[in-house]
């Protein structure tokens, strides 16, 4: 589908159905190289795109006052390689197997190539903002990916450590995802003409928005099938990584010892997945973890009543309830299937 645009003072004001068919096509114009073999892995990471939500968030953002459209493009693209560069390294890092349910990169082309292409992305990103000459996006996006790699950073050092507290959680979080959710919606508005206020209450709602997607997405870790998630259920345990649901449920004074013990059990196995599952369930953590998901997406879309009532605001606030609401579907069905397999 197309978009419906206004012209204002030779700017767009435009309200989205997302261009992911542009997007990707510019995408695959700036990474495009005469160089058969980064051809054929570039071809290879864009052949498994996911939801591209980081790009629709710029692109609705900026859909709130007139704006560019080129430069929107370019920056949501540019977001998009960033995220994706992130994945690559992280992958390399996790030694994983699968994403999205498709053999990793590092799998496929090795780790030597996976790193370079990694940075081919991070530094395609850079260039495309830099034709814009738009530094305080620039500077957005450098600093961001700063935090991001702090963020790896402190979650390796954090690796299978049980006494991690909820605030380490969050900052840990902060660094992996929010952060990156928080400049998609802060550049949308800066390459619109939106004033200081607006973007300062995007940049605020991305935050939220990241927070309640990630403590989301460690849920689904343990509650949804292999086949969904694209990789093996409980591989943040595996990894070491201790996740919100944990850390609550090893807080509880009668499951905490029980949780421990499992957790020390090495190496977990399937069937110590599935107790330890029943155990942040019975404990409370699973629903104190989607409690907190939902008030930090309360949180975030409170805050957007400092943008103009207008349709665009509408449709970032239904973006943003389709795709968490779409989470806890999948939560619902696990907990379904789970209560037909315990009356049986």
């Amino acid at each position: 589908m197309g978009c419906i645009a206004i012209c204002l003072d030779n700017k767009t004001l435009t309200r989205y159905p997302f261009p992911a068919e542009l997007v990707n096509q510019r995408m695959r114009e700036v990474l495009t190289c005469n160089h058969n073999f980064i051809e054929e892995i570039i071809n290879d990471l864009l052949e498994s795109q996911g939801k591209m939500l980081r790009p629709r968030l710029v692109f609705l953002a900026a859909s709130l006052y007139p704006h560019d459209p080129v430069m929107v493009t370019d920056v949501a693209v540019a977001i998009e390689l960033v995220h994706l560069a992130s994945l690559i390294h992280d992958d390399v890092i996790d030694q994983a197997q699968l994403r999205r349910g498709r053999e990793s990169l590092n799998s496929r082309w090795g780790n030597q190539a996976s790193v370079l292409t990694g940075d081919y992305l991070f530094a395609s990103a850079f260039n495309l903002v830099n034709r814009h000459n738009q530094k305080e996006i620039l500077d957005g996006l450098t600093s961001t990916i700063k935090t991001m790699c702090a963020g790896e950073i402190k979650q390796m050092s954090l690796a299978y450590n049980l006494d991690i507290s909820e605030d380490e959680y969050i900052e840990k979080t902060h660094g992996k995802t929010a952060c990156l959710f928080a400049l998609c919606c802060k550049v949308g508005g800066l390459a619109s003409s939106m004033p200081a206020s607006g973007i300062k209450a995007l940049e605020q709602f991305g935050l939220c928005l990241g927070y309640a997607y990630q403590i989301i997405d460690d849920l689904l870790d343990f509650l949804s099938e292999s086949s969904l998630l694209g990789k093996p259920c409980g591989s943040d345990l595996l990894e070491g990584n201790i996740t919100l649901p944990v850390i609550y449920a090893l807080k509880d004074p009668h499951y905490g010892y029980q949780l421990k013990n499992h957790l020390q059990t090495k190496p977990l196995d399937s069937q110590g997945i599935m107790e330890i599952v029943q155990i942040l369930k019975k404990s409370g953590g699973i629903e104190y973890s989607l409690n907190l998901s939902r008030r930090f997406l309360a949180r975030g879309i409170a805050g957007l009543n400092e943008l103009p009532a207008t349709p665009a605001r509408k449709e970032i606030i239904d973006m943003a309830a389709y795709l968490l609401d779409d989470y806890y579907k999948s939560l619902s069905s696990y907990n379904t299937m789970e209560a037909k397999g315990a009356s049986s």
